[in-house]
């Protein structure tokens, strides 16, 4: 890993919602762009645009099913051991919590 591969994942970590979409596939494994609609209540143009900034780091993959795309974490990126530890403890805000268990 080079400097500008690090700098890609610190830039993509570096927003608040984006971390909480790794949190959340950390925890649910898989997600399609629906689910994340409905749990950050935001546009499918929105929620691409975090999902994109999270695949060119090399921290997410995509597979698309039907008219969604569905997103896992990369288990093959070397960052994620490191980011599951410093995410482990993280709590998500209480409204996103109410809108994963629907």
């Amino acid at each position: 890993m080079d400097c500008k591969e690090l700098a890609r994942i610190f830039y993509a970590l570096s927003e608040p919602k984006r971390l909480c979409m790794v949190k959340l596939l950390l925890e649910r494994e898989e997600l399609c762009v629906c689910d994340f609609m409905r749990i950050f209540k935001e546009s499918q143009p929105k929620i691409s645009f975090h999902l994109k900034v999270l695949r060119e780091a090399g921290l997410v993959t995509s597979q698309k099913r039907g008219k969604w795309n569905y997103y896992r974490l990369n288990k093959e990126a070397p960052v994620i051991p490191c980011v599951e530890k410093l995410l482990k403890d993280v709590k998500l805000e209480e409204k996103i919590q109410l809108e994963v268990k629907r």
